[in-house]
């Protein structure tokens, strides 16, 4: 299948607060199939940024971190995500991304914290930043849907299920030196087809969205390593049907359930959004739902993820 789009180079990079727990996964397009050439450690934020905008390649790069902010928290606040990352040092911008002491110390125009109070709740996260419900909170592509179970809200950052801490570092590390470089964002800056010319585009991109769409969901836990091979077994087989190569040493990795350590998970992770994108890039499965376009294109949204809010 020829793609309807023009990036010839996919990087899906596995985000963390942790540097230790990051992994990136690329691929290339080759005339008629990609090849997944690349599966290791993401570099220091300024060698990753480096070859991310490397000249002569049309770049899309997949984040796992949330990017953007909803609508309900915007409004309020009459800020827009695009002027804080593109102006971070204006005061609004500064103050933004400057993390208050605790849950009790935020505001509004400071809405990130850096320790967790015993007792603090769902309820004094919406009433410090002025929501009437913990709804408010979340984007459009973060609530539940019928094949997931919501997201946390992006300010929230205590639990399992936080991802707060992780997006305001990839904003910081990632999202800011590549704007100030000439970057663009997906979907605020366009969608696919008017971003592919050439240059560097970032989306978000799910890899527990990206399982579905790759045919991976349900299977025995990422976190084992006979359920990783599981996995990879079905992995291997959307590959070969839809002409994606692995390099050798990728496809041992994938047979071997990316091995005993502690790292396997991340490695997975990032191979299985890469996939992902490879599916959209490809084709076969939409950026988002055509009705999103518009709330899109405040607030955000995750690459593939065409399933509507409950």
């Amino acid at each position: 299948m020829t793609s309807p789009f023009r990036f010839n180079r996919l990087v899906h990079s596995d985000w963390s607060v942790l540097p230790a727990k990051r992994w990136t996964a690329v691929a290339l397009s080759l005339e008629d199939s990609w090849l997944i050439e690349h599966l290791a450690p993401t570099p220091s934020p300024d060698l990753f940024v480096d070859d991310l905008l490397k000249q002569g390649r049309r770049t899309l790069a997949g984040f796992d971190f949330p990017i953007g902010l909803p609508s309900a928290y915007l409004e309020r606040t009459g800020l827009n995500f695009l002027d804080l990352i593109s102006e971070p040092c204006s005061m609004h911008a500064r103050r933004f991304f400057t993390p208050a002491e605790t849950l009790f110390d935020i505001s509004p125009t400071q809405p990130f914290y850096r320790t967790h109070p015993a007792g603090g709740r769902h309820t004094d996260l919406c009433e410090r930043l002025g929501c009437a419900s913990f709804d408010e909170l979340l984007r459009q592509c973060d609530k539940a849907t019928e094949n997931r179970l919501r997201a946390e809200a992006i300010f929230w950052t205590v639990g399992a299920k936080q991802v707060g801490k992780a997006a305001l570092c990839g904003w910081r590390e990632i999202l800011i030196p590549v704007r100030r470089r000439g970057g663009r964002l997906w979907p605020f800056d366009g969608l696919l087809a008017e971003l592919d010319t050439g240059g560097l585009t970032i989306a978000e991109a799910y890899p527990a969205e990206a399982y579905r769409h790759i045919g991976v969901r349900g299977l025995v836990g990422k976190r084992s390593q006979q359920g990783r091979m599981a996995a990879g077994r079905i992995l291997l087989e959307w590959a070969s049907r839809h002409r994606v190569r692995f390099d050798p040493d990728i496809a041992r990795r994938v047979c071997d359930g990316f091995g005993a350590g502690g790292d396997g998970e991340d490695a997975f992770d990032a191979l299985a959004g890469l996939c992902g994108m490879i599916e959209v890039v490809a084709g076969r499965r939409a950026e988002m739902a055509d009705d999103r376009i518009v709330p899109a294109q405040r607030e955000g949204w995750i690459l593939g993820q065409t399933d509507l809010p409950l």
